[in-house]
């Protein structure tokens, strides 16, 4: 019998194909087929009644910002070579100035802190990953990486995350069950249970920051990729300091989905000042899918777009240094595509 092959199984195995080459081929010498895909994500959703977007509209009260878009997507951009140099130099303290791509333009900012994260299987992975799964995910040594920094300067504060840079982080990435989110005691939705486990080890030390900086100053947070997803939960967070919230700003490139309606619009009327920037070429942005095992998962933020097919490469089409370049000649923009689609 022919095997069911949808839509989302060719997203997802063009990304799980990324991954395999650089992990489970090495480690495992698994294959992207059906096995691989249900053994990360877990069986397909096959109601067509749900919704599609994932992206509920919000109207934030302070305008998208392309000047300060061009130095978070830079900082973005930084963040990656901050990890990778201290994978080269264990050494390393995480002192962005070093870096390919510092320029003068950051003068201005004095650096705070460095974030480090532990990644493991402990800490990344759910209990009940499938047997596949758990096979890659013993070949995988614990790493200590840094994964983000804080900027602070005379008018306002950065805090910053970096993407996807190794495979313990894909898998993170890959569960996609939920987790309930609570503050304050009261339930506030579903989140996403890799991108939240991962944060939890984070939320310390990003809220020792929020004690240093000036809260009398936008604070804008930060990410590309997972890093977007970090920071969308950074902000939930933080939005907790009822002397911070209004000045939070929270700006994701090329972000997966991290919560249900309910954590959506919970962080959309909390944080308004909220902005959602992505190529439409990216696969990335579309997953988790918008309905998966039961669970519907939605997009926060105003959405920001703009088209580049990278030459039909799919990961340059997520790359950080594409989203740079785009940002960098002020190509993205709020209004809806004026090709045709099929789906609303």
């Amino acid at each position: 019998m022919m095997t069911r092959f949808n839509r989302r199984r060719l997203l997802l195995s063009g990304i799980t194909a990324g991954f395999s080459a650089s992990l489970i081929a090495e480690s495992a010498q698994a294959q992207t087929n059906n096995e691989t895909i249900e053994a990360l994500f877990g069986a397909d959703e096959s109601s067509t009644q749900k919704n599609l977007s994932g992206q509920i509209t919000i109207s934030p009260t302070v305008a998208y910002d392309r000047a300060m878009s061009r130095i978070l997507i830079q900082c973005s951009q930084i963040g990656m070579e901050q990890f990778e140099q201290r994978r080269r130099n264990p050494r390393f303290n995480g002192a962005i100035r070093s870096l390919p791509g510092y320029s003068d333009r950051l003068d201005r900012y004095s650096q705070i802190a460095s974030f480090n994260v532990r990644l493991d299987a402990t800490t990344t992975l759910l209990r009940n990953l499938n047997p596949l799964g758990n096979r890659i995910a013993q070949r995988i040594k614990p790493t200590q990486a840094f994964i983000g920094f804080a900027l602070t300067a005379s008018d306002h504060n950065l805090i910053v995350f970096r993407g996807t840079s190794n495979p313990k982080e894909w898998i993170a990435n890959f569960q996609a069950s939920q987790s309930d989110y609570v503050q304050a005691g009261a339930k506030r939705g579903r989140v996403h249970t890799g991108f939240f486990r991962l944060y939890e080890q984070l939320s310390e030390q990003v809220r020792q920051v929020a004690n240093r900086i000036n809260l009398a100053l936008p604070c804008f947070v930060v990410g590309h990729s997972l890093g977007g997803a970090l920071a969308t939960l950074a902000t939930a967070d933080l939005a907790q300091n009822a002397k911070l919230r209004n000045q939070l700003r929270l700006y994701s490139y090329a972000a997966p989905r991290v919560g249900d309606r309910a954590f959506v619009q919970y962080l959309n009327t909390i944080v308004p000042n909220n902005y959602r920037i992505i190529n439409l070429a990216d696969t990335v942005p579309m997953v988790p899918p918008s309905s998966l095992r039961g669970q519907e998962y939605y997009h926060a933020g105003q959405e920001w777009m703009f088209l580049d097919y990278a030459g039909g490469d799919m990961g340059t089409s997520h790359a950080v240094s594409l989203y740079q370049v785009a940002i960098g000649q002020q190509i993205e923009t709020n209004q809806p595509p004026s090709f045709p689609t099929a789906c609303r």
